[in-house]
């Protein structure tokens, strides 16, 4: 039987040379893997990303490796990038959580226009996580989603919502809506005054619905 090939390694390195790449060229290769990803690890194909990103699959190899490394750096570049963007944006010391929605909602559409592959991205690696061959990488996947929750959506005033039904159920209820609703903008790509008027006949529903007063309203 012949010896596998051993994987390379990512070298820090390389991934700091990558990332000091001319923005546009760097930005084309980040966007192209983060859509042929968009549904899970094991239906990409490197040759489409190459394909797509104008470039040869040795100089991807060069920088990453692998297409498991490649993905586990897309993975932690999305996150990261979310993050340092909902830091700057969001404000995390509001407890309504209609309003940290509205915001998410608003700071996705902006980061979309700019990569539009990665709220897709993000999606497809959580949707698809049992297919990714590394398991550090799927528990990393499964806690960023945890603390995300706990820090944006969990720690707002439960209070405001209806008793009968679990709060938490209500949560992923919303954000599983505004996701699908968030997708569809992306194919639409309407007019913003259009995306902000739809935006907020949903969570008008979800006031309704799912809040205690019917008279409790966000600034929007």
């Amino acid at each position: 039987m012949a010896m596998q090939k051993p994987e390379k390694t990512v070298n820090p390195a390389d991934i700091q040379k990558f990332m000091s790449m001319e923005l546009s060229k760097r930005d084309r290769i980040i966007n192209a893997a983060m859509h042929e990803f968009r549904y899970g690890y094991k239906k990409a194909s490197t040759d489409a990303i190459v394909q797509k990103a104008e470039i040869s699959k040795g100089l991807l190899f060069h920088y990453f490796g692998s297409k498991e490394q490649l993905y586990a750096f897309l993975v932690n570049y999305a996150i990261e990038m979310v993050n340092s963007e909902i830091l700057e944006m969001i404000d995390t010391e509001q407890r309504d959580l209609l309003e940290s929605i509205w915001q998410m909602a608003l700071l996705q559409r902006d980061i979309s226009n700019r990569h539009p592959s990665i709220y897709v991205f993000l999606n497809g690696v959580y949707a698809h996580r049992a297919d990714i061959p590394n398991n550090e990488i799927a528990e990393m996947i499964m806690q960023k989603q945890e603390d995300a929750l706990d820090e944006y959506y969990y720690r707002c005033d439960t209070g405001l919502l209806v008793d009968n039904i679990d709060s938490k159920k209500i949560i992923r209820l919303m954000l599983w809506a505004i996701a699908g609703f968030l997708e569809e903008e992306e194919v639409k790509n309407q007019d913003y005054e259009d995306f902000l008027k739809d935006l907020r006949s949903y969570l008008d529903i979800f006031r309704l619905r799912f809040y205690k007063k019917q008279d409790k309203n966000i600034k929007l």
